[in-house]
């Protein structure tokens, strides 16, 4: 432990988007590492190279999540590049945008490997890094829709409610340990002209705050849906 305390700290990104690339840079100021993770290399290298521009040190790996030998293979290459892991952070957003064009109602197996099995792959895996490092933070992003029964279609919402049920389940399994999982739901704003969508100032000022205060949960916006 007392060597990994010497090493970098370091973020994994899963997912990745623009508004995580803020996150990512902000992190990267105070010298942290951060690796991101899609299998859409295009975008994945765009972003790694936007992030190097900014002199954040990282690096990028190419891996479908929903297999779990992709994310034992990215995590080999990762812990050789990065010993220390200190957060995760899984777009459950991205990853289901990702399979969007698969997912009909009578689908549930394809929404089910992009919002459950996607984040069991990678947390069982950086759990054991998390333990090493004597600490660790998972944070797990998703639209506030995933709060409401009635989301629509019927795989996503079931799926997205199975990764709760995980969640709780996992965080009475950690209780004794200083591994966090914090879930963060993005609402939208009501303004005088009815509700928009939040920008990206807005999300990355949502998400710096549960990095620091790491709550098991946090609305960013409003919602109709009350918890």
């Amino acid at each position: 432990m007392e060597s990994l305390e010497k090493e970098a700290a370091a973020t994994l990104i899963v997912g990745v988007s623009g508004d995580l690339i803020e996150v990512a840079r902000a992190l990267g100021r105070n010298g942290e590492k951060i690796g991101l993770v899609s299998k859409n290399s295009d975008l994945l290298y765009r972003y790694k190279d936007r992030l190097e521009e900014y002199g954040v040190g990282c690096s990028a790996f190419v891996a479908d999540v929903t297999d779990s030998q992709s994310v034992l293979n990215m995590l080999t290459k990762f812990s050789a590049w990065s010993p220390r892991l200190d957060r995760l952070i899984y777009n459950v957003g991205v990853m289901s945008n990702e399979r969007a064009g698969q997912v009909s109602e009578g689908e549930l197996a394809t929404a089910m490997s992009a919002n459950f099995y996607g984040f069991v792959n990678c947390f069982q895996l950086v759990q054991t890094m998390f333990s090493r490092l004597g600490r660790g933070h998972a944070v797990v992003m998703s639209s506030a829709a995933a709060l409401s029964p009635d989301e629509h279609p019927v795989a996503n919402s079931t799926s997205k409610a199975s990764l709760r049920i995980f969640i709780k389940a996992l965080r009475k399994e950690l209780d004794s340990k200083e591994i966090i999982i914090s879930e963060v739901f993005l609402g939208s704003m009501r303004t005088s002209a009815g509700q928009r969508e939040l920008t990206c100032e807005e999300i990355v000022h949502g998400l710096m705050h549960v990095l620091r205060e790491q709550p098991d949960e946090y609305l960013i916006g409003q919602s109709e849906i009350h918890t």
